[in-house]
């Protein structure tokens, strides 16, 4: 075992003295021993003194991977500067930026050819191989430098294009390097290899592991053997080596090859990227999964890889070498078990800092809030502890990245398409030019020869796990992923192949008629270039309703047939499109989105299979002690969850679509963030996030869960459910209607389970001209407005159908409350409201406009989201309250129209706003795509009905009556809203944005 000193170049020159006569290094017939290592290193370190290299130098190093890359980083250790290693196959121009910032006084290269691939601007160089002459031949007295001092300094991509270089030093090194070789027995007798690109910080690591302790560093011969997984695990077996590193992204090939039965391996390393789940029952020796930043010295954590089959969860281990490791909110506060946050770093393995960067090093190496006079370093990963002291690895924390409003996580985009068998590799990355929206490629590789099957079916596998806005734009099945010369990934790579691979495609015009042939080119231009064919679907190209809505008015103006939004999504081929669109040239009749009684009948059913006891405990009513919730990433759900906390002692499972419980957990403490719910300590850990669909068969649960949680739970909160104002039936149903068989079913199963069903208000539809009625009693039939309903948008069908088969679980005696809510449209305190949400976008472009559409009597029940969730947490608690509807809207005397809305803004902060009539109002930002209600552009100025748009018919409306609410609230202390000033000024600044000062 190595003997712990305070410099590893004090260490290997140990070992060239007591060993010298030891082979130190093999590359294909070249042998040399520690004793030759060490005097080329000294000789070529008396040059460089010559040439003014001193203490405190940071001296590049480009070489390749041969013998003079180590005796060249021996000799500038040996002068007491730092080298900074560079692969020769690096651009020019990368070469030349990481030499400027340098400063040094020479650049060293390993090999004379290399000066014309290399930029100097006049610095001097010195070529190893051609500097043997003129070495000196007397002894070189090495300048052991300090343990704080420099040893090396890694040159990382930065966010600007510009490389920024890692200064680590001679302590941090030699107590990573030493620990390493403690715990995993490296020894005299030990061969490894030097796998890792030259300038990432594990070759470090792979070059002085070894030479400390006079084993064998074994060099490949060539560039193939280090790339080709096959050819990699022979040359393993060859050298007998019995320690090794392979990149990420080839340990699946490595261990699901056939192993050589020459294999002398005692560890096999990996580092540098997440490491997807693999089977390694059968291997020999272990796997070692190390991580770590550079700025933390090569590796913060470590972990014994355990089979796949054995379902742990991913884990990078724990801290080692001395290392602390910090899991922090962004208030620097630690977080439990379970609890995503910043992965933050302290101990000996902290780097000096960035080399010429005060500000950027200031920045990074923060002050400990635990430990003053010591730092800790923000590494930008995403984390959580698992328990027993383990980590998990969640992502880069700039990997998360807002589409359309969305939060999306790319690396669940990556795990899922690695759980698929054919999956060998998978990147996601995110793309957009400046002027167009940003959208997801996700990158596979895999064997499999039929690309259009495999995308298919790995389209079908993420819809299976995530939601919809995670699907990616684009799936592009390749061989195997190209890597960089460190061994990762090459994103950019991936980019300019995607690029080529458009460019290069045809479009199969020999079929298309005229008009699927000009469908097609508008398909391609709002759908950033893809070649649609005949029967490739809309979503299944990346179409989403913003795009929806752009295309129906570009088909409409290019064609000159009225095409409608809802048209995109119930013909959603190009085949379809331009069959109907055809038709309707041909009967230009004033076309409608009716949905026959029909279509929607045929969903209103229960199965036979669940059988309702009508009996339930009163306790589990009045004092739950465990609930299930849906919906709780959602913002009302989400607020719901934070009274429930409030007002029970219950644990409460939160059903989350994900793909494990950590991206679940994940979910629900960004939705908490994000809309500034706080919960304490003791809360947190009564929230309890579940995987699961409500579309689902189990609610998307495994057998055994689904029977443990059915039995264990006593009450359902049914908050989830799909909010489109565009997409049709077809589309919600899945989620909105199956949703609620699927939650009837889990109700009644073991144990009944009482079940408060929130829906909305929107089941009425809007008030009949012809009709007399102008309020709508809790109790009233939803079938009163029966024609409205199908002629309103999907989202309202959907609603009115959950109603109706919620109905029929009730009438085999399943306990339930309905709560109808008006419009949740902010919370009182914070400001905060949905991002998604209509009202708040028709505020925004009145705001920016400086005109109010002149709607007649337009009501959608304002309220807030937080008298919302009191109303349900309060009422719910009641017994007498089973079987009753509540309506969670204002009083029809407080029921504020649009117009009283602006009003109010006009009275409290000055504003001035034009009244004019819908189409001359929205003419003003109809052709603007960038306008905040484009995509509803639809509802706004389509025919729904008489001549009439949806907006439109929604005025003179109903008013909702609110007894059964009165009456249960009675002692409760919860008032009925109001928009003061106060409330409308939160509103402004935190959901709207507007800072002006008349709103202070």
């Amino acid at each position: 075992m190595c003997k712990s000193q305070n410099n590893v170049v004090k260490q290997f020159i140990n070992q060239a003295i007591e060993s010298k006569d030891k082979i130190a290094i093999e590359y294909g017939n070249t042998i040399m021993t520690y004793e030759q290592l060490h005097k080329e290193s000294d000789r070529l370190c008396s040059l460089l003194r010559l040439a003014q290299v001193a203490p405190g130098n940071s001296v590049p190093l480009v070489v390749q991977r041969t013998p003079e890359f180590i005796i060249g980083m021996l000799a500038i250790a040996k002068a007491g500067a730092a080298y900074i290693p560079i692969d020769i196959h690096n651009p020019q121009k990368r070469i030349a930026q990481i030499i400027e910032q340098s400063n040094s006084p020479v650049v060293l290269l390993g090999n004379h050819a290399f000066t014309s691939h290399v930029e100097l601007a006049g610095v001097p160089v010195i070529a190893i191989d051609k500097a043997y002459p003129d070495l000196a031949r007397d002894p070189c007295i090495p300048t052991l430098s300090s343990a704080d001092e420099a040893a090396y300094v890694i040159f990382t991509s930065g966010t600007t294009g510009i490389p920024k270089g890692v200064m680590v030093s001679h302590g941090a090194l030699h107590n990573l390097v030493n620990w390493h070789n403690v715990n995993f027995a490296v020894d005299a007798q030990c061969r490894s290899t030097l796998i890792a690109g030259i300038g990432f910080d594990v070759a470090q690591w792979e070059v002085w592991s070894p030479l400390i302790c006079g084993a064998t560093l074994v060099l490949p011969d060539s560039e193939e053997t280090r790339l080709c997984p096959d050819a990699l695990l022979r040359f393993f077996a060859l050298q007998r080596l019995t320690h090794a590193f392979v990149p990420t992204v080839f340990v699946p090939d490595i261990v699901n090859l056939p192993q050589p039965a020459e294999l002398t391996l005692r560890y096999l390393f990996t580092a540098g990227e997440k490491l997807s789940p693999v089977n390694v029952s059968h291997l020999d020796y272990p796997l070692i999964d190390y991580y770590g930043p550079t700025e933390a010295t090569i590796f913060t954590t470590c972990n014994t890889v355990i089979c796949a089959s054995k379902n742990q969860p991913p884990s990078i281990g724990v801290p080692i070498a001395g290392a602390e490791v910090f899991i922090l909110d962004k208030e620097l506060q630690p977080l439990g078990v379970g609890q995503p946050g910043e992965l933050f770093i302290g101990g000996p393995g902290l780097a000096i800092g960035y080399l010429n960067d005060i500000e950027m090093t200031r920045q990074r190496f923060i002050t400990s809030p635990f430990s003053p006079g010591k730092r800790i370093y923000r590494s930008g990963d995403l984390a959580c502890w698992l328990p027993g002291g383990r980590v998990q690895y969640l992502g880069r924390l700039d990997e998360q990245v807002k589409i359309r409003g969305n939060r999306i996580e790319l690396g669940e985009i990556e795990n899922v398409l690695l759980q698929h068998p054919t999956v060998k590799g998978a990147v996601a990355l995110v793309v957009g030019e400046p002027d167009r929206e940003k959208r997801i490629l996700a990158f596979v590789a895999s064997p499999h020869n039929d690309a259009p099957e495999l995308q298919e079916k790995l389209r079908q596998h993420i819809a299976n796990a995530l939601p919809a806005y995670f699907m990616p734009s684009a799936i592009v099945v390749l061989p195997r992923l190209p890597l960089t010369i460190n061994g990762k990934v090459d994103k950019g790579a991936l980019l300019a192949h995607e690029q080529q691979r458009r460019a290069e495609r045809v479009r199969p015009e020999s079929n298309f008629s005229e008009r699927e042939a000009l469908l097609a080119e508008i398909w391609a231009s709002l759908l950033d270039d893809v070649s649609p064919g005949l029967d490739d679907e809309f979503t299944h190209l990346g179409g989403h309703s913003l795009t929806a809505a752009k295309m129906a008015v570009v088909i409409s103006e290019k064609m000159g047939v009225q095409t409608y939004v809802h048209d995109i999504y119930d013909h959603p081929t190009i085949r379809l499109l331009a069959k109907a669109l055809e038709e309707r040239s041909r009967t230009p009749s004033v076309a409608t989105s009716t949905e026959p009684l029909r279509i929607l009948q045929d969903d209103i059913f229960l199965p036979d299979d669940i059988y309702i006891d009508p009996h339930f405990d009163e306790y589990q009513v009045t004092a739950p002690r465990c609930i299930l919730l849906t919906g709780s990433t959602g913002f009302v759900g989400s607020h719901l969850l934070s009274d429930l906390m409030r007002t029970t002692e219950a644990k409460v499972y939160c059903l989350i679509r994900a793909q494990d419980l950590q991206t679940a957990q994940l979910r629900l403490s960004d939705t908490l963030a994000h809309y500034h719910i706080l919960l304490t300590e003791a809360q947190r850990v009564r929230a309890v996030p579940i995987c699961g669909d409500i579309s689902k068969p189990r609610l998307g649960m495994s057998v055994e869960e689904y029977r443990r949680l059915s039995q264990e739970v006593d009450i359902i909160y049914h908050s989830g459910g799909a909010i489109n104002f565009i997409q049709p039936y077809s589309y919600l149903k899945h989620i909105n209607v199956q949703g609620v068989r699927e939650i009837i079913r889990f109700a009644a199963e073991q144990r009944t389970k009482p079940v408060m069903l929130l829906s909305s208000v929107a089941v009425f539809s809007w008030k009949p001209q012809h009709s007399e009625r102008w309020i709508m009693h809790e109790d009233d039939d939803i079938d009163l407005n029966l024609p409205e309903v199908l002629t309103d948008i999907g989202y309202v069908r959907s609603k009115w159908v959950m109603e109706k088969v919620a109905g029929l679980a009730v009438a085999r005696g399943l306990p339930m409350i309905t709560f109808r809510l008006g419009y949740a449209t902010n919370h009182s305190e914070t400001g905060v409201s949905a991002e998604y949400q209509w009202w708040g976008n028709l505020v925004k472009t009145c705001l920016d406009c400086g005109i109010v559409p002149a709607l007649q009597e337009f009501r959608e029940g304002l309220t807030t989201v937080d008298y919302i969730t009191s109303v349900i947490t309060y009422v719910s608690r009641n017994p007498q309250a089973i079987g009753k509807k509540f309506h969670l809207t204002p009083e029809p005397e407080d029921s504020l129209t649009l117009d009283e809305f602006f009003s109010l803004l006009e009275q409290y902060f000055g504003f001035h706003f034009h009244r004019q009539p819908l189409p001359e109002w929205f003419a003003h930002w109809e052709e603007d795509p960038e306008s905040p209600l484009y995509p509803i552009l639809g509802l706004i100025r389509e025919n729904a009905s008489g001549g009439q748009s949806t907006i439109e018919l929604y005025q003179n409306t109903y008013q909702w009556d609110k007894r059964n609410v009165k009456q249960f609230l009675q002692g409760s202390m919860i008032q009925e809203p109001q928009f003061t000033r106060q409330v409308l000024a939160r509103y402004l600044r935190q959901s709207i944005g507007y800072q002006g000062e008349n709103i202070n």
